[in-house]
């Protein structure tokens, strides 16, 4: 039913697209990033400005590395393949898998998605299944726990690629999952429900009328 899709990209403008059977889209990270609101924008810099551009730049460095370990970990362990064996002493990994132990089933490790209609691409964690009902899964990795009102890109990204997948696959998931590893502590999770989609998909579709009104 589901087909595992190789993400192809291209940049186009300096913004990352995806290329599906000659036709190319812009990624959700790329339509979320152009889009930010301004007072996100500020706090970055600000945050960026208080802690020195420096130390800022090698805390982005340390969860990018931190964030792609995890992520080829819990790829392996849902693919039933041997993790490599560093990871086992990551305190991220062993907040992530008790999650990972709740997936029911696996359809899809990441694979890559677009959507014709509203004309946008990326690539998703995972597809499987939670308390029997279908999913999608955002993996994330934080130093320290998020609330909600701090993530809504989060939301807007697992909701785009929900709805693309929808579309593509002609199901209905209403169910969305974000688990964020911690250190020491068990990841967080954020269940977006059908109510939650239905209010994420209209905010993402706004953010991405401005990134057509842009670009």
């Amino acid at each position: 039913m589901f087909a595992h899709l190789k993400p192809e990209y291209i940049t186009l403008n300096r913004k990352r697209h995806l290329s599906f059977q000659g036709q190319t889209y812009p990624s959700v990270t790329s339509i979320l990033s152009a889009t930010k609101p301004q007072k996100d924008r500020m706090a970055l810099q600000q945050w960026r400005k208080r802690i020195g551009a420096k130390q800022a730049q090698q805390i982005t460095n340390n969860a990018s590395r931190r964030g792609i370990s995890v992520h080829v970990a819990i790829k392996q362990y849902l693919q039933q393949k041997e993790i490599a064996e560093e990871v086992i002493d990551n305190p991220y990994w062993h907040s992530i898998k008790p999650v990972l132990d709740e997936v029911e089933q696996v359809h899809l490790v990441e694979s890559a998605i677009y959507h014709s209609l509203y004309r946008y691409g990326g690539c998703f964690d995972c597809l499987g299944e939670w308390k029997g009902k279908l999913c999608v899964f955002d993996w994330k990795t934080a130093s320290k726990p998020k609330k909600t009102e701090w993530i809504t890109d989060y939301f807007l990204q697992v909701t785009a690629y929900i709805k693309a997948i929808n579309y593509l696959y002609n199901v209905e998931i209403e169910q969305g999952i974000i688990a964020i590893a911690l250190s020491e502590q068990p990841a967080q999770i954020f269940v977006l429900d059908e109510e939650a989609l239905a209010d994420y998909w209209q905010q993402f579709i706004r953010r991405l009328q401005q990134w057509n009104s842009r670009f």
